[in-house]
C-alpha cells in the first residue's frame, strides 16, 4: 500500500465528518487507507467511522484506551499498511490535493501549511499568528518542524526513530519534539506547499490561553531536551522586557478585537515559567 493516513480521535464525533468528508475527496492515484486511532472516546466516534466506511475504502478503526496523543498516534501508525504514513487531525479539514503533495516529496518527513481563514472567524484568527505560507515554522529560531495536522512521515524513517515519544501527552511539543529527533539523527524534513490543511483553531480566550500555556510549558521541556545539541531561548533580560510590554499593554483586555492576542503571549509566557519549574530549567 502506498499510504496511510492517520487521525488521533478523542470524543470527536461532532467534527469527525468534516474531516472525513475532506479526505473522501482526495485526488490521491495510489492505493491508501484511514486510520481513526481512537483515543478511549466516551461518545460516538466508533459510530462516525462505521457510517463513513462505505464512503471511505479501507477506512477503520483502532483503539488506544490510555490517554495521550502520541500514543493514539503510534497505536494507527502500528496498524498502517502504507510506505508512508500522513498524520491529520480530527478537529481540521485536508484539501483535495494534501496527501498527493506529502507523498511527492523525497524527504523523509514532510509537513504541509496550516491555513486558518475557511474555519474561523477574523476575530479567531487574529488572535495568534498563522504558520508562514512558504516554509516550515521554526521551533525557537532553530530547526523546523511539521505539524502533527498536517505532516507525513516515511514508514521505515518511523520505525527507526521508534515513532512519537509517548511522554508526550499532548498540549504542544508532541509533534516537534519528533522533528527534531529525526534531524539530529539524519533523517531529512521538508515543506510541501500544496499540502494544505483548513485549520480550526481554538475559539474563546479561556481556551486560546489554556493551549498557549501548554505551548510554553513545551518549550521548557524542548530546551530541556535539545539545548546540549544547539536549541537556545532568550535570556532573562530580553524576557523581562517582554513582561513589561504585556503588563503595559494589558488594557487591550477591554478590546474585544485585541483581547485574543494579548491573552495568547499571556499563556505562553505563562507556560514557559510553569515548564521551567516542572522541568527544571530555566526558560524565560
Amino acid at each position: 500500500m502506498d499510504a496511510s493516513v492517520v487521525i488521533p480521535a478523542r470524543n470527536a464525533a461532532h467534527l469527525l465528518p468534516v474531516q472525513l468528508e475532506a479526505l473522501s475527496h482526495q485526488d490521491f492515484a495510489g492505493e491508501w487507507e484511514v486510520i481513526v486511532a481512537d483515543n478511549g472516546s466516551a461518545d460516538g466516534t466508533a459510530d462516525v467511522v462505521d457510517a463513513w466506511t462505505p464512503r471511505l475504502p479501507h477506512l477503520r478503526r483502532v483503539v488506544h484506551a490510555p490517554p495521550g496523543i502520541n500514543g493514539a498516534r503510534n497505536a494507527g501508525a502500528r496498524a498502517a499498511k502504507g510506505d508512508l504514513i500522513a498524520f491529520c487531525d480530527a478537529d481540521d479539514a485536508a484539501t483535495p490535493g494534501w496527501l498527493t503533495a506529502l507523498h511527492a516529496t523525497d524527504a523523509d518527513i514532510a509537513g504541509g501549511y496550516l491555513d486558518p481563514e475557511p474555519l474561523n472567524s477574523a476575530r479567531t484568527r487574529s488572535s495568534r499568528e498563522a504558520n508562514p505560507p512558504d516554509r516550515l515554522p521554526l521551533i525557537m529560531d532553530w530547526l523546523p518542524y511539521a505539524t502533527g495536522a498536517s505532516m507525513s512521515v516515511r514508514a521505515a524513517a518511523f520505525r527507526a526513530l521508534h515513532g512519537f515519544d509517548e511522554s508526550w501527552s499532548g498540549g504542544g511539543g508532541d509533534d516537534v519534539e519528533l522533528c527534531l529527533r529525526a534531524q539530529l539523527a539524519g533523517h531529512t524534513i521538508a515543506f510541501a506547499p500544496d499540502a494544505v490543511v483548513h485549520y480550526r483553531l481554538r475559539a474563546g480566550l479561556w481556551p486560546l490561553f489554556t493551549q498557549q500555556m501548554g505551548y510554553g510549558r513545551a518549550d521548557a521541556r524542548l530546551y530541556r531536551d535539545f539545548r546540549a545539541h544547539g536549541l537556545t531561548v532568550p535570556g532573562t533580560r530580553e524576557a523581562a522586557r517582554g513582561w513589561l510590554v504585556l503588563l503595559a499593554t494589558a488594557h487591550t483586555l477591554a478590546d474585544r478585537e485585541r483581547a485574543g492576542r494579548w491573552v495568547c503571549e499571556a499563556g505562553w509566557r505563562a507556560g514557559r515559567l510553569r515548564g521551567s519549574v516542572a522541568h527544571r530549567v530555566w526558560c524565560p
